[in-house]
């Protein structure tokens, strides 16, 4: 188990034991599970983006809406983490893909309007790749490792989530995460 803020272990407790009753709500991708391919409309970013531009970084894959309180707290500070991780010197093997999940999709480009972030953000107005990952809260925050697989999932938003995903990135971009 990587090491993690104290506290986060009932956190992940509690996740596994929502996800064990969630299974009948939707399918949850497994941990150690190839990601699947995030492709759509750029809201934000690079003409074109996709999750398997990525390969061979660490990426978190966030899952939001307009509508989501907690979303509004998180992408802040995930924006926060990545400027953290490249100010330390991993910004070319470290990115965050946002995933609005909104069917209006001019009303998720005056949301970015208004609360811009740095990282590339892909629509998914048809729920293509919320179908494919399966979360069932929003946001939902997939950790990959450089390989694409997924290494850790976070459901809702906590105020430690950030730093926890931040220092879970510094492990496996140090090479000291869990093993494949």
């Amino acid at each position: 188990m990587p090491k993690l803020k104290s506290g986060i272990y009932g956190l992940l407790l509690m996740f596994f034991a929502a996800t064990a009753q969630a299974q009948q709500r939707s399918e949850l991708i497994p941990f150690g599970s190839e990601a699947p391919e995030i492709a759509g409309l750029i809201l934000s970013g690079k003409k074109g983006t996709k999750l398997s531009d990525y390969r061979g970084k660490v990426v978190a894959v966030d899952f939001w809406a307009t509508w989501c309180a907690p979303c509004l707290q998180s992408m802040p500070e995930y924006d926060r983490i990545r400027s953290e991780i490249a100010d330390l010197g991993w910004g070319d093997r470290f990115e965050i893909i946002g995933v609005n999940v909104d069917r209006d999709i001019p009303k998720a480009r005056k949301f970015l309007e208004v609360n811009p972030v740095s990282y590339p953000i892909i629509g998914d107005p048809i729920g293509i790749a919320m179908q494919r990952y399966g979360p069932w809260k929003l946001p939902a925050t997939f950790l990959l490792t450089p390989e694409g697989k997924v290494h850790m999932i976070w459901l809702g938003y906590a105020d430690n989530f950030a730093d926890d995903i931040k220092e879970l990135a510094l492990e496996l971009l140090e090479g000291t995460g869990f093993p494949e």
